[in-house]
């Protein structure tokens, strides 16, 4: 039978298992109890936990052991019979305690471990300030006494499929957990971890998850994951036929082929000579080379040596082209999800961009522009160069109901592709070979400048590989320096005062020295 009482508030302790770890902001609360008191009775059960000290302190009371005590204690060790421990009402108890109430009113309960845990946690489920990572926990203790996900679920209110997702989260690092829902981060965002298969490169994610850098880490992580699946396949094949050798190389060996993580379709073909030549394969961080014997004195040097600047050459452009189509994918996502709404906020910055685009002769993408208003547009019809194109989307409607998002899908289509990036290649005359280096690309930039003004956050790699920085350039590009204004000013100008001598940020300082110059030129 239940009991209803007041119990004093200094005899109330908070359950260890309560799945709510932060009780927030009491100050509205406890005013409100103040005023007018608590309307609803706390849930307790007699005794309480006894923490650690108090543990070893009635052992010893009893005759027992300290040492022995302290490595015996845990917290479900013993009860004290003195004192309630509460089931339900935790922000109520501390509430009334900062209101400065002497006791509380209580019923008294009798429940087994198991009913205790289930009822704190059907209680605190629903609670919209129960943070993620506590339902998941809670979630976690039902299974661990015994109940089944179908039960949880049923109890909870809560799908089973939901409760499968929480309890996977457990095995994420806790604090970045917790920075992460300080960020902001929602359950959708959660649910995106999903999709990667390892923990480490969850936590990966996770550190990520809530900042602009979101999208482009999981962009990388899933990229990754399919390269070490499809790397997995490709060994399977080539051992068919192959031999491991980490030492092979283009000098060692002839190369025949290259399985690239940036091509990923592509399929092993056993040669034809296979069953009287011997084949290696060599696997590296992003490629897995294909190499057979060589016969280097009837070789010759001077073609093999050619052979491989032209392999590195196609790695190198593939490095920039394919790093270029990943900003451009996160670029493109952005655009194809943005409402209608979204466009009207943005629109003065969708007009502004519409003007730039149509200096760039308005080279449309068809299929982009249907992918981004959702109206299906047939490949036999983009094939045919989109005679009339502009009649679909009268089919469709969206003229009416989404002219701005039609205005943003011609520019956008006309000023962004996969091949949109801040490098060139370049004949090097004196190496003898195309050379990759960084380039400004004013396109690009008007496109950035519209996606931000509509809300887009550009990744950390996204803005070095705009401002020359990123580590491809470093690894891949040209030795030739990247000056800045002021590099230029002070090497043309080492004795012109108007020039800066020792600057930490980009000035005008040239463009004064530049005009002087032209004031003297004209006065002689």
């Amino acid at each position: 039978m239940a009991e209803i009482t007041n119990i004093a508030c200094r005899r109330l302790h908070p359950h260890p298992d309560n799945p709510r770890k932060e009780l927030g902001d009491l100050t509205e609360l406890a005013a409100s109890i103040k005023e007018n008191g608590i309307f609803q009775n706390l849930t307790v059960i007699p005794g309480h936990y006894l923490n650690s000290r108090e543990y070893i302190a009635k052992c010893v009371d009893e005759g027992g052991d300290a040492a022995a005590a302290a490595a015996a204690w845990t917290p479900k060790a013993v009860w004290s019979s003195d004192d309630y421990t509460i089931i339900i009402g935790h922000r109520r108890a501390a509430a009334a305690q900062q209101a400065g109430l002497f006791e509380v009113p209580c019923v008294v309960v009798e429940m087994d471990e198991r009913e205790q845990l289930q009822t704190m946690m059907i209680e605190n489920m629903q609670r919209s300030d129960l943070t993620t990572y506590e339902q998941a926990q809670g979630f976690q203790l039902m299974l661990d006494l015994g109940d089944t996900v179908e039960q949880v679920a049923s109890k909870s209110g809560f799908s089973q499929s939901t409760i499968r997702r929480r309890v996977k989260l457990l095995s994420l690092d806790r604090d970045a957990f917790r920075r992460a829902e300080l960020r902001g981060a929602t359950l959708s965002d959660y649910a995106e971890l999903d999709k990667i298969e390892s923990v480490e490169d969850k936590n990966k994610a996770l550190e990520a998850l809530g900042t602009q850098n979101f999208r482009r880490v999981m962009q990388e992580v899933l990229e990754n994951q399919k390269w070490e699946h499809r790397k997995a396949e490709w060994i399977a094949d080539l051992k068919k036929f192959a031999i491991e050798d980490p030492n092979a190389t283009y000098q060692t060996h002839e190369h025949v082929t290259g399985y690239s993580k940036w091509n990923i379709t592509k399929d092993v073909v056993v040669p034809e000579d296979a069953d009287h030549v011997q084949y290696f394969y060599k696997v590296s961080s992003g490629q897995i080379d294909l190499y057979k014997t060589r016969d280097v004195a009837a070789e010759d040097a001077e073609k093999a040596k050619r052979d491989a600047a032209r392999e590195e050459e196609r790695m190198i452009g593939e490095s920039f082209h394919n790093i270029t189509e990943l900003m451009f994918n996160l670029r493109r996502e952005f655009v194809v999800e943005l409402t209608p709404t979204d466009c009207k906020k943005g629109f003065p910055a969708i007009a502004r961009y519409m003007a730039c685009a149509a200096d760039d002769n308005f080279d449309l993408d068809l299929t982009l522009i249907g992918n981004i208003l959702g109206v299906e547009l047939s490949q036999e019809f983009v094939d045919s160069s989109g005679k009339d194109w502009y009649k679909i989307l009268d089919e469709d409607g969206v003229y009416g109901t989404m002219p701005e998002k039609v205005l943003l899908a011609l520019a956008y289509s006309s000023m962004d592709s996969s091949y949109c990036g801040y490098w060139s290649k370049d004949w090097n005359v004196e190496r003898q070979k195309y050379v990759y280096s960084y380039r400004e690309n004013p396109t690009l930039d008007a496109t950035y400048e519209m996606l931000t003004a509509l809300g887009y956050e550009i990744s950390d790699d996204e803005q070095a590989l705009r401002d020359g920085t990123h580590k491809i350039f470093r690894e891949y590009g040209s030795d030739e320096k990247k000056w800045s204004e002021c590099d230029y000013c002070k090497a043309a100008h080492p004795n012109c005062d108007k020039c800066c001598k020792a600057c930490d940020e980009p000035c005008n300082a040239v463009q004064d020295c530049k005009k002087n110059e032209e004031r003297t030129e004209n006065d002689e």
